[in-house]
């Protein structure tokens, strides 16, 4: 008998979704649909699964903040 998975969903509704997803393509499958961002994790461990969200929440944390600084120092019309 397998042991039960745990599981988390991550759904992002971003306009830098492309980049949010290219953040997490060496580390997760990502699903990508407009400008939703998708993202599922099972573990048999609650322990495993909740190290690995933190690790994509710190991707996806970075890689907003670098958006964040590059859309500050863009020059507007």
């Amino acid at each position: 008998m397998k042991p039960p998975m745990w599981t988390a969903r991550l759904r992002v509704d971003s306009p830098h979704v492309a980049a949010l997803a290219a953040s997490l393509s060496t580390e997760q499958k990502t699903f990508v649909d407009g400008r939703i961002l998708e993202m599922n994790l099972c573990e048999s461990r609650a322990k495993d699964l909740r190290a690995i969200w933190n690790t994509r929440m710190r991707s996806l944390l970075i890689a907003e903040s670098v958006i964040q600084v590059m859309d500050s120092s863009t020059p507007k019309e």
